[in-house]
């Protein structure tokens, strides 16, 4: 499961959070729905769940949902903000 990494920071209000990564020194702004995103993977919530979650919450087809956080999940990743453990 993908967590954030143990050098990242976020700071959040009502417009969405700031991603800040200590070590690399890199900042990320993300809208509110990323926010969510964000604060349902601190919570351990895989991102099926969090699809059926945000699916229902805002009356957006399951695929669409699943596609963007894959994406989400991918971009996060690529800027070095999740820590996704190494596969045996």
């Amino acid at each position: 499961m993908a967590r954030l990494a143990k050098d990242v920071r976020t700071v959040s209000n009502c417009d969405g959070t700031i991603v800040l990564h200590l070590r690399r020194g890199t900042m990320l702004r993300v809208n509110s729905m990323g926010s969510k995103i964000l604060d349902l993977l601190n919570e351990g919530i895989s991102p099926g769940e969090m699809a059926a979650q945000l699916s229902e919450t805002f009356g957006v087809a399951r695929e669409i949902v699943e596609a963007d956080i894959a994406e989400f999940l991918e971009r996060l990743r690529f800027h070095g903000v999740l820590d996704t453990p190494k596969s045996s």
